[in-house]
């Protein structure tokens, strides 16, 4: 039950900070060339899609009991997943790695994590 909780706040603030940082990406290059304009907007809805990714692999680890969380950062950029942090084991490790693999929008997952004892 706390997971759950922990999970619905974790998505809920990653989601609105991607909300949030679209019109700010999107005003960053204020140039009237329409090239220009569809490229900020490509950019800031990329952040928005990393963002999103984020969120769900953050979800998923959250979720799982056999891998800490707390203990796993996760970035994101142009659909890529990279996990960085401790495992317990290198099978906890390459469980993290199957649950970022199985978000929806994820290109590739790459793996910074090392392995120590509790």
């Amino acid at each position: 039950m706390e997971k759950t909780k922990l999970t619905a706040k974790l998505l809920a603030a990653s989601l609105a900070t991607a909300l949030m940082a679209a019109p700010l990406a999107q005003a960053a290059d204020s140039s009237n060339s329409s090239d220009s304009s569809s490229r900020s907007a490509q950019t800031a809805g990329a952040y928005v899609d990393d963002s999103v990714i984020t969120a769900k692999v953050k979800a998923a680890l959250v979720e799982d009991k056999q891998v800490s969380a707390t203990k796993i950062k996760v970035t994101t950029k142009a659909g890529i997943v990279t996990l960085r942090g401790s495992v317990p084991s290198a099978e906890a490790g390459q469980h993290a790695l199957q649950l970022a693999a199985g978000v929806e929008g994820v290109k590739d997952v790459k793996s910074d994590l090392t392995v120590k004892s509790s």
